[in-house]
């Protein structure tokens, strides 16, 4: 598991970066160029915001992503 577990990460829904953590990680198989691949991917929850005056339709959600796209954004975005 990653030590940091909070990040910011754009919300798909509303373009905006908000705060969400990592739930879970699992490794998936996919085919890949050169056969099967494995991939570790995470499940993120991202944490309830507004969107104008209601809550914005991406809020209090669980969506699956790859890792290395997450510690890649994480990285980048530490400041």
């Amino acid at each position: 598991m990653i030590d940091d577990k909070k990040m910011k990460i754009m919300c798909k829904w509303c373009n905006v970066s908000k705060t969400c953590h990592i739930v879970s990680q699992e490794i998936t198989d996919h085919q890949g160029t050169y056969g099967i691949d494995s991939v570790m991917m995470a499940k993120v929850k991202i944490h309830k915001h507004f969107k104008r005056k209601n809550y914005c339709k991406g809020s209090d959600r669980t969506i699956t992503m790859p890792l290395d796209k997450v510690v890649k954004y994480n990285a980048k975005n530490r400041d």
